[in-house]
């Protein structure tokens, strides 16, 4: 069967006989069963699936002009990973591109873990300009490891006239972040503005740590890397601020990479007797709800999530002539709390 535009339609006979199985056994592999298939088998369906672009057609009846102009109301956001899901930063990131896409008619068609696109099957299904007129990637830079993977995002911008990356940079595609370096500059630079002394770091091994390096170089205070330790979430923050603790060498403050993280924190030291910010002063990055609840409040670098939200939406609506290689950053402000008024 070919369309009108005279392409050949693939159909699952053509992925079959590629692969040299049955009919039956391309749909088994493309719906996950409901008879199990041999792994030798089903890569060699997965790989005819892959060269022959095969995609499922829900409704092949539809017709292209009408599919296009559906399809540009929809958008499709890819996560790094599922724990980005539970994470309080990223759900108000999530949160403020439903609202700002709703306030322009545009709809969130669903939202998938970037390995789940590792099934051919359902990267052809998913991913074409028939189904969605945009994609925001985000913090995929997290996810990406292999070649493969690298050649994922190439298909997903040739498949998308309109992609936009946020909170990482792929070239020639817009992207929507804050300047990592600079707002760990900012919370590292204000505890010794305050009159912290050693300042240690916990964060995520990024241009955070650059930021608190430079604070660092500035304030012409020794850098020790016996005070930096890389965590990600309350728990690991938790850990890496104990192994802080056991390493005995002396530090008055930290510049945490998350509030997030910062809780963990926050409890290490309530743990070990510690008063803050009386014996350590915390600062921190990301302003999340709860920081203004902990004990004691959390100084914080403000990213704007919201505007970090609109900004995405308005990259995605974007004339024509502007679609590509937008670099928005969005501004970072410093909020004292109580964690560092000693």
């Amino acid at each position: 069967m070919k369309h009108s535009n005279g392409k050949q339609t693939i159909t699952q006979t053509d992925v079959a006989e590629l692969a040299g199985v049955s009919r039956s056994i391309v749909s088994y592999v493309i719906n996950n069963g409901p008879r199990q298939v041999a792994p030798e088998t089903r890569e060699r369906v997965l790989e005819a699936i892959k060269q022959l672009e095969y995609r499922p057609n829900k409704n092949a009846q539809r017709l292209s002009s009408t599919t296009e102009s559906i399809a540009e109301k929809y958008i499709v956001i890819v996560l790094a990973h599922d724990y980005m899901f539970r994470r309080p930063y990223y759900g108000a990131i999530l949160a403020s591109i439903h609202d700002h896409a709703h306030q322009h008619d545009l709809h969130i068609r669903f939202i998938r873990i970037f390995e789940d696109f590792k099934n051919p099957a359902l990267f052809n299904e998913l991913i074409h300009s028939d189904e969605i007129g945009g994609a925001v990637l985000l913090g995929l830079d997290q996810a990406i490891s292999t070649p493969q993977d690298e050649t994922m995002i190439t298909k997903i911008v040739e498949r998308m006239e309109r992609v936009v990356c946020v909170e990482w940079e792929w070239p020639g595609i817009s992207s929507v972040s804050f300047d990592r370096q600079l707002a760990a500059y900012q919370a590292a630079s204000h505890l010794f503005d305050k009159g912290y002394q050693r300042v240690a770091y916990i964060g995520p091994e990024d241009k955070r740590l650059q930021g608190y390096r430079q604070a660092i170089w500035e304030h012409q205070a020794q850098i020790d890397d016996r005070l930096i330790h890389f965590a990600i979430n309350p728990e690991s923050g938790f850990d890496e601020c104990h192994k802080l603790l056991q390493v005995g060498v002396q530090f008055d403050a930290i510049c945490a990479g998350t509030d997030e993280l910062s809780i963990g924190v926050l409890k290490c030291l309530y743990d070990a007797g510690l008063r803050v910010p009386q014996d350590v002063g915390i600062a921190s990055i990301d302003n999340i709800d709860i920081s203004a609840y902990t004990i004691p409040s959390l100084t914080t670098v403000d990213v704007p999530k919201d505007e970090i939200g609109r900004q995405v939406v308005a990259a995605l609506l974007a004339d024509d002539s502007q679609i590509s290689d937008i670099s928005i950053s969005v501004r970072t402000t410093l909020i004292q709390r109580n964690s560092t008024m000693r």
